[in-house]
């Protein structure tokens, strides 16, 4: 499935690229990532906000519909000890980072006909959907070093009777707005939000319930039931709470937002206005120097 998407992805980026199109853009953005999931506090979407950056390419079929492609970078990050201590979030004590890529093509449909040059039309809202295919890996700190966990098998994953291990490539699907403005003859201004709904709830590593630290012991190893199990009494011993709800079973999400600013490749008179039959277009008068 997951090649499949991919070869997709490839083909419409190439599709895209070698296009002629009335006119193509190509475009870097900047600004911050988040994630929502079990060890985000509730209703506290941009607690954990992080850099991202991306670059794209796009090709607009019309002045209201565009297909992209692009590639962004961001981090992902959630820690128990944000949260409240009455909610017992607290005294779970897990956290987690990941480093996060994204390709994905996208679909845009601008609110109102944008319109670089003729009939000049400078702004328009606009609407994203679209598909993409990310990669993660979990890792959080453990005795002063980076400790990653999807190998470990944290929730019993590997062991017979449970699951097999999540896979850190997965589908999303993208969701935003945004607002577009022209700024001169080649340089356009994005300024966007977009969600991420994904099919996993593994991209902190929680989701089930805690298993028994001495299958998980004997099984996946001492590091895989310390990490596991991360809830501690006052003499610093490990509280078992096998058969305990360790995450919610809800999908994880994750979002970008920010700025951008694109250069667009014209080709030609078109620009969208289709050269009307029998009408000889006379030489314009010099307009002062402006592009509009």
């Amino acid at each position: 499935m997951i090649r499949k998407v991919i070869c997709i992805v490839a083909i419409a980026i190439q599709t895209i690229s070698g296009s002629q199109a009335q006119y193509t853009e190509a475009g870097i953005q900047m600004g911050v990532s988040n994630y929502l999931g079990d060890l985000v506090p509730p209703r506290q979407f941009f607690l954990e906000g992080s850099f991202s950056i991306g670059g794209f390419f796009q090709y607009n079929l019309t002045n209201r519909i565009s297909v992209r492609g692009s590639l962004l970078y961001g981090q992902l990050k959630g820690d128990d000890n944000n949260s409240n201590f009455d909610s017992g979030r607290r005294q779970r004590n897990l956290d987690f980072k990941t480093h996060l890529f994204e390709l994905a093509v996208i679909g845009q449909v601008n609110l109102l006909p944008y319109q670089p040059k003729h009939d000049f039309r400078p702004v328009t809202p606009y609407g994203l959907l679209g598909i993409a295919l990310f990669n993660f890996n979990p890792y959080t700190k453990y005795k002063g070093k980076d400790v990653y966990l999807q190998p470990l098998g944290t929730e019993g994953q590997g062991i017979d009777g449970y699951s097999p291990k999540y896979a850190r490539w997965q589908i999303s699907i993208p969701l935003g707005i945004g607002i577009k403005v022209c700024v001169n003859k080649h340089l356009h201004f994005h300024a966007e939000v977009g969600v991420r709904k994904t099919f996993t709830d593994y991209i902190d590593d929680v989701s089930g319930d805690y298993v028994a630290i001495q299958t998980l012991r004997k099984e996946n190893g001492l590091q895989a039931a310390n990490l596991s199990n991360r809830t501690y009494d006052d003499d610093g011993n490990q509280i078992e709470r096998v058969g305990i709800p360790r995450g919610s079973a809800a999908k994880d999400w994750y979002s970008f937002m920010g700025v951008g600013l694109s250069y667009s490749f014209q080709s030609g008179r078109s620009y969208f206005r289709k050269k009307e039959k029998g009408v000889t277009h006379k030489k314009r008068k010099n307009n002062g120097g402006k592009w509009m």
